[in-house]
């Protein structure tokens, strides 16, 4: 296990999942590991309405995970799928408050790193560790992860 910080917290990260995955999404009170080249995450809604057996999802839906409860944090904030022709995940803001993703692998003559800013229907190109945070305000921070 190794510990990584995250919005102030610390979270006991197992270095190997639990079982076979793509990619894990690791926040301060989470870590989802995702077993799906197409996911969605965002805020937890408030009230669980009753299940109507009419709206049920059909089972190619694309699977949604929760970041938190923040109201800057959208309920469709970010998707995240696999970009097969660029090799790479591909990490697009849905949310009006846009994400913020710090590059590790590029740093200035400083030594501070780059860092790609996302707005709405935007997205970046990732192939490592990155950490993200929701714009405006950042309090929601998590990292991806991939598995390879």
């Amino acid at each position: 296990k190794k510990k990584m910080a995250d919005g102030g917290g610390r979270i006991e990260v197992p270095a190997v999942p639990s079982k076979p995955v793509y990619y894990r999404i690791i926040g301060e009170k989470y870590i989802h590991e995702v077993d799906s080249k197409v996911a969605m995450f965002g805020r937890k809604r408030s009230k669980k309405a009753p299940e109507d057996p009419a709206k049920k999802e059909p089972k190619d839906a694309v699977p949604c995970f929760e970041l938190g409860e923040e109201k800057k944090l959208s309920r469709k904030q970010i998707q995240i799928s696999w970009d097969s022709l660029k090799s790479g995940w591909k990490i697009e803001c849905l949310g009006k408050n846009g994400i913020t993703l710090t590059q590790l692998d590029k740093k200035d003559a400083k030594g501070k790193y780059g860092v790609v800013n996302l707005h709405r229907g935007h997205s970046h190109i990732v192939t490592g560790p990155t950490p993200i945070r929701v714009a405006n305000g950042g309090v929601t921070r998590f990292w991806f992860q991939p598995a390879i």
